[in-house]
């Protein structure tokens, strides 16, 4: 394994394993609690998310120039295309156009900060983390 790889996954193996399992555990059993531990739930889930992002923060400030030039192009790139396709979304479900769950949101950001990881890293040629 090269030594960024495993420095990443270092970092990022504690923060995004007790995330995994909190979004499990909401998925499983969120919906039996009461409003209070609903609202526990939420709050446990935001912050194994916060942690998660954190984390991944400090990774990007100890990257080189290249690595983090390139990472910020492709979140500002996913920022861009993530709002459009979400308004667009929104605006398609609201003239009653098209009937969009909610869930499809997450997704479509998700999709577009994959698309654009891959842009900046052909753009750049540069597949290292």
């Amino acid at each position: 394994m090269n030594r960024l790889l495993r420095r990443y996954a270092r970092r990022l193996w504690l923060p995004s394993t007790v995330m995994i399992v909190v979004v499990v555990l909401f998925l499983r059993y969120a919906r039996e609690l009461s409003p209070a531990g609903k609202l526990i739930a939420a709050a446990a889930l935001l912050a194994s998310y916060a942690w998660t992002g954190w984390a991944e923060f400090r990774h990007m400030q100890l990257m080189d120039e290249m690595r983090r030039r390139l990472e910020m192009e492709a979140m500002v790139l996913a920022f861009i295309a993530g709002t459009g396709i979400v308004l667009a979304l929104f605006f398609l479900n609201a003239l009653k156009l098209v009937a969009m769950p909610f869930a499809a949101a997450p997704m479509a950001l998700f999709g577009c900060y994959v698309v654009a990881q891959l842009w900046a890293r052909l753009r750049y040629r540069y597949w290292s983390l």
